[in-house]
């Protein structure tokens, strides 16, 4: 039988695929397509440096170095030695923040000394700057600790995921507060090697 469409003949006990669903899955095929390569290629987010976000060209670098330094100082303790903890710890924060950790420290080390809890070899994995102007930022942080305690026959890798909220005070950058995150949506992007 001819199509008189097509000009094709065509068996009439064969089903015929209707057009809609062609130009439907043609369509689907396509989206799929451009979303693929929309999520392979790299896109310039408010953590890039070069995305004119960071008006001070050493900022980030000032940023990343600041809060490099606290993830590495807040996880080596001693429970045994909180004076110590919150002398290395001093300067790194706010003062507000610091007037509060200095309430809760002893509190949390109270606890953990019995136990004998130590924490040390933090490994800052990767930072990442989620917004920043010239005087605060949010930053994503993914750091390993090793701690120890009496629970455990051997030491045990924490690894921790926190986004950190940071102010410039006295002209330094100092962490005004920091919450953890789930590490499984965790992603920080610039590698650079709590709670309030």
């Amino acid at each position: 039988m001819a199509d008189a469409r097509a000009g094709e003949v065509t068996d009439p006990r064969q089903p015929r695929t209707p057009t809609y669903l062609i130009v439907g899955l043609a369509l689907a095929l396509a989206l799929m397509v451009v979303g693929g390569v929309a999520f392979v290629v790299p896109q310039k987010g408010a953590g890039d440096r070069d995305s004119g976000q960071y008006s001070d060209p050493d900022q980030y670098s000032r940023i990343v170095a600041r809060v490099t330094e606290f993830a590495t100082q807040y996880n080596v303790y001693d429970a045994a030695d909180p004076a110590d903890y919150q002398e290395r710890l001093s300067g790194l924060l706010t003062e507000e923040y610091e007037a509060d950790r200095a309430e809760r420290i002893p509190v949390v080390f109270d606890v953990l000394e019995p136990k004998k809890q130590t924490s040390s070899d933090p490994k800052v994995k990767s930072v990442a700057i989620q917004s920043a102007d010239e005087t605060s930022a949010k930053v994503l942080v993914a750091v390993d600790a090793t701690v120890s305690n009496t629970d455990y026959d051997e030491p045990v890798l924490y690894p921790m995921r926190w986004i950190v909220s940071m102010q410039v005070e006295d002209g330094q950058w100092r962490v005004d507060a920091f919450e953890p995150v789930d590490a499984a949506a965790a992603t920080p992007q610039d590698s650079t090697g709590g709670d309030r």
